[in-house]
């Protein structure tokens, strides 16, 4: 196990270099881009720290001073984190704000690594350079304690928190299924990265509290590094290759079959009440699913056109009071932004497919109804439509909407009543 795991840490460094070069190549091409400087600070920062980690013990009798080489090796980590932060943040903007949070991190980088480098000058070296246990390499695989490791441990903790809230919020923002699938990578790769701290602390405690388990503590911390390195490394860099071996395609596939799997209970909807709208026989059972997988994108933009058709038909039945209504009540609630708009208008649509399907009368004020829905139409992009009805699809089925479609009463029409009892819900 311990071989298997030092052979994979063997090919992520690497990974690392052919990476590292290939981006520096693009660099040298594009000087000029902010992100692209960023990564490649994080890239070529983790791949000499991994580098200098077999070369511990030739280095230290090289420099004359015993776990330098560590200590370099553990600030490099700190720089590559950093450069990582700065790059997630460099894709979301590059206006003042992002410098200013970019600049931040790297006074937080500074200030860590100047203690670090205080820490190990006052801290008295646990072996000499010609102790037997040091030249023979037993050293370098001994549970390791010193001041200087828990500042290390505690910025790349924080620093592994931070890319995981940045790559998150982007990845949620970001209509490209192949960064999509990159940021969600680096994700998983910081989460690692946080278990790697855990397994880091608890190797300390355990090693001396039970020498015996060093063996077993260092395995699953070298485990936890490694794997975080290597999800990082692919996610960072899975945008530039992934097209070039048909990543993308495969995707861009995948992705539509996901959206066209969560536009289903809103389109099912439409259905039930108007299906007349139905533009191709509904796929059902494995013959449905095959015909899904076959063609995902004509299965996306059918579903798109059909609850697009739906909202064009029910607009008689949308009532501008309940969505007011609603309005209100969110805004009571804390709701906000998009939050806000999604639940009013998966409401107002819910209420309107149940006043048609009792055969209520149009309601008297739909004239004075914002247009709807509210997000991707009116000339945005096809991808930003898609994603607004993937979000009303979902509020649709949500509780908060449950809750104001049985205050609503179709039966009775679309007038103050209604409107009225759907605020008593709230």
């Amino acid at each position: 196990m311990i071989s298997l795991i030092r052979d994979l840490m063997i090919g992520v460094t690497l990974s690392c270099w052919v990476m590292s070069l290939y981006k520096l190549r693009d660099l040298a091409r594009d000087p000029r881009n902010q992100p692209l400087r960023a990564l490649c600070l994080a890239l070529v920062g983790i791949t000499v720290s991994l580098t200098l980690q077999p070369f511990m013990p030739t280095l230290d009798r090289a420099l004359g001073v015993l776990d330098l080489a560590r200590v370099l090796s553990n600030c490099l980590t700190l720089v590559a984190a950093t450069a990582a932060q700065a790059f997630l943040l460099h894709l979301t903007g590059d206006d003042e704000r992002t410098r200013r949070q970019v600049r931040h991190r790297t006074v937080a980088l500074l200030a860590s690594l100047a203690a670090i480098a205080v820490l190990f000058a006052l801290t008295p070296a646990r072996a000499a350079l010609d102790d037997p246990r040091v030249a023979g390499g037993r050293y370098y695989g001994d549970p390791f304690d010193a001041p200087f490791l828990y500042v290390y441990l505690t910025y790349l903790g924080w620093s592994m928190a931070q890319v995981v809230v940045l790559a998150h919020r982007y990845a949620r923002r970001t209509t490209r299924p192949l960064l999509r699938l990159g940021l969600r990578l680096i994700v998983a790769g910081a989460a690692w990265g946080l278990a790697y701290v855990l397994a880091k602390l608890t190797a300390v405690a355990a090693g001396a509290l039970w020498p015996g388990s060093a063996l077993a503590s260092d395995a699953v911390v070298v485990f936890s590094f490694t794997v975080s390195i290597l999800l990082i490394l692919i996610g960072s860099t899975l945008p530039s290759w992934g097209p070039l071996v048909g990543l993308d395609r495969l995707c861009a596939r995948a992705q539509a079959v996901a959206d066209h799997h969560r536009l289903r209970p809103l389109q099912a909807a439409v259905h039930r009440v108007l299906p007349e709208v139905a533009l191709l026989p509904e796929p059902r059972g494995a013959a449905g699913l095959l015909a899904v997988l076959r063609d995902p994108y004509l299965r996306r933009v059918r579903a798109t056109v059909e609850i697009l058709d739906g909202y064009a038909t029910l607009r008689p039945w949308m009532s501008t009071a309940l969505f007011d209504a609603v309005e209100d009540a969110g805004r009571r609630a804390g709701y906000g932004g998009d939050r806000l708009a999604v639940a009013a208008e998966a409401t107002v649509l819910a209420a309107a497919l149940d006043a048609r399907a009792a055969g209520a009368p149009p309601a008297a004020d739909h004239d004075e109804l914002p247009h709807l829905p509210a997000g991707g139409a009116g000339g945005g992009e096809a991808a930003e439509q898609v994603a607004w009805l993937i979000r009303v699809a979902r509020a649709y089925r949500s509780p908060e909407v449950t809750r104001l479609r049985a205050g609503w009463c179709p039966a009775t029409g679309a007038d103050g009543r209604n409107v009225e009892r759907g605020r008593r819900v709230q």
